[in-house]
């Protein structure tokens, strides 16, 4: 959870209490908006998009509706000079659900500073990183700006990474970021360390058809036993995986493919 600490009160302590200060009143308005996965995250966005456009970004709307029918958007914005690879920053607005909140002193939707640290659902993942990006950005003023800025915040990160894939289809703004190579800082909590890359991750589907039939006839095909030979391969692909040296990176802990 992000920590709001007290400085001696040099010129240089005073504006660093500021921008935290900043930070807190966004990560404050930021948390009292319920937007967990499985509701529209369209207020929360047009918070968000409403201070991007009070520091003179240009924005974009990217919306869909989810599996269910209910309306989710993301945002990308952008500020500054045309030429440049400039720099990216990357959040989203939804939150995990809060059925197993436990913090006695204060619900999930209101921002409960305690001893430095910042109790509400987001706090962290990731409506807090969030709320940094906005008050660095704030101080930022746009004429001093020398390279181009970019800023998105997408919707259901928790539950598939559906705004990210649309945003990624569609968005002209993020077009712009790839096309102009520009530096990304992705604000997952990484417990304060600096985070340059991740193992990646591969999902593949499966599909096995059985047919249905009395037992006693003999007709039937177990679609379980079919799958038999495929949880075999999996099963040799995973020990090679932990095994052989190609596939090690110490970086990582596990330094394996999981």
């Amino acid at each position: 959870m992000p920590t709001i600490r007290e400085f001696s009160s040099s010129a240089y302590s005073t504006a660093f209490n500021g921008v935290l200060m900043q930070v807190l009143d966004y990560l404050r308005e930021l948390i009292s908006f319920p937007s967990i996965s499985s509701v529209s995250n369209v207020p929360v966005t047009d918070c968000v998009e409403q201070w991007l456009r009070q520091m003179h970004f240009e924005t974009e709307r990217i919306s869909y509706q989810d599996a269910r029918g209910v309306l989710k958007t993301s945002v990308v914005a952008r500020r500054g000079p045309q030429s440049g690879s400039g720099l990216a920053w990357f959040g989203h607005t939804d939150v995990v659900p809060v059925d197993s909140w436990s913090y006695p002193q204060a619900g999930p939707w209101q921002a409960d500073v305690v001893d430095g640290r910042v109790y509400g659902r987001g706090s962290c993942d990731m409506k807090g990183p969030v709320a940094c990006m906005l008050a660095a950005v704030a101080r930022i003023p746009a004429e001093q700006q020398h390279a181009p800025l970019w800023f998105v915040a997408t919707a259901d990160e928790e539950v598939g990474m559906l705004g990210a894939r649309s945003v990624a289809a569609q968005s002209q703004l993020y077009r712009q970021i790839v096309a102009q190579s520009a530096g990304a800082i992705i604000g997952e909590p990484t417990s304060l360390r600096v985070v340059y890359s991740h193992k990646g991750g591969r999902t593949v589907q499966a599909v096995s058809r059985g047919r249905a039939a009395h037992s006693s006839t003999g007709l039937g095909q177990n679609a379980c036993m079919a799958l038999i030979p495929f949880l075999e391969e999996i099963r040799r692909i995973n020990d090679e995986l932990e095994t052989q040296p190609q596939w090690r990176d110490e970086r990582f802990q596990p330094p394996t493919p999981t």
